[in-house]
């Protein structure tokens, strides 16, 4: 499921806009923005660090959600300069990466993220944090590639690509919505996005044709055993206009939903930590970056232990 809260904020902004020793190891303190040829395709990368960095020590890696640019990180790795390695990125076709013709598959977005890496000379080990599609994204990159990562940050992450088609209806099942209210519900999404640019609803028809597959078709491998923060938003976001049931208590059955679901991927983990808020909506980054640099200091010092 595609988490309510977990694009609203996103896809609104699209549309409107159309848019050892502590010395030794302290990265330089600026943030470089670069843009990088991989595949032939131009692509904007932010990095920090790397020139500095003492070989093993992960570099954080930040994966935005559906819509966003590299910029939708900026209030977090702004506490990060001078402190650990880090690098943001535009993936095709968003914010200044230019679009490469190719259904973005989180096949493809992995392997092109990973493609980039090397281009830039930011080996692994990887602490990955991601937002909504993003916190997906990196879900799909820690399984294809189990052996470069160190820990993971899932910031309110969606869709839910570890459960079913059927669980998708659980929230609105809930409710006494139903199918027929889930139904309502995409339509009112597709409606959003109708004018958003072309590479905004070429990646909503990638997650919305994977989350009506069944999980052993989404090619979503195990998931490495490391250090694993997740954050969940409990604060009620706007809701989506003309939708034929009560939209409080669906957020209410989703976030219950979520909760129960979403833990186990921590818990699944030998560190793992879940944080339920309700001090920020989905706009966890914007609203509470705080939060975030706590969580990816929290894994990296799980991975120094």
């Amino acid at each position: 499921m595609i988490r309510r809260t977990a694009l609203l904020s996103s896809v609104l902004l699209a549309c409107a806009a159309f848019v050892g020793d502590g010395q030794a190891q302290r990265p330089s303190a600026e943030a470089v923005l670069r843009v990088v040829d991989v595949d032939g395709y131009a692509m904007r990368v932010q990095v920090s660090g790397l020139a500095s960095r003492v070989p093993g020590t992960p570099v954080v890696v930040f994966e935005a959600g559906a819509t966003n640019s590299l910029e939708a990180w900026r209030s977090v790795v702004q506490h990060l300069i001078g402190t650990t390695p880090f690098i943001a990125y535009d993936r095709a076709g968003l914010g200044e990466s230019a679009w490469d013709n190719q259904t973005q598959t989180p096949k493809h977005v992995s392997g092109k993220l990973r493609r980039l890496l090397r281009e830039i000379g930011a080996d692994p080990p990887y602490v990955l944090v991601g937002h909504s599609w993003g916190g997906s994204l990196m879900r799909f990159f820690a399984g294809y590639y189990p052996h470069e990562i160190a820990g993971i940050v899932y910031v309110d992450p969606g869709p839910i690509i570890t459960q079913s088609p059927g669980d998708e209806l659980a929230p609105f099942e809930a409710i006494g919505a139903g199918r027929a209210g889930y139904e309502a519900f995409w339509s009112a999404y597709e409606s959003l996005l109708e004018r958003a640019p072309a590479p905004v609803r070429a990646e909503f028809g990638v997650f919305r044709s994977l989350m009506q597959r069944e999980v052993s078709e989404r090619d979503l491998q195990p998931a490495p055993h490391v250090p694993v923060v997740m954050i969940l938003a409990a604060k009620p976001y706007p809701a989506l206009p003309g939708l034929p049931f009560d939209a409080q208590q669906h957020f209410i059955a989703d976030l219950r939903h979520r909760i129960d679901t979403l833990q186990q991927w921590a818990l699944a983990s030998g560190h793992g930590t879940v944080v339920v808020t309700n001090h920020t909506s989905h706009a966890v980054a914007r609203e509470d970056p705080d939060l975030i640099v706590w969580a990816i200091q929290r894994v990296l010092s799980a991975i120094e232990k």
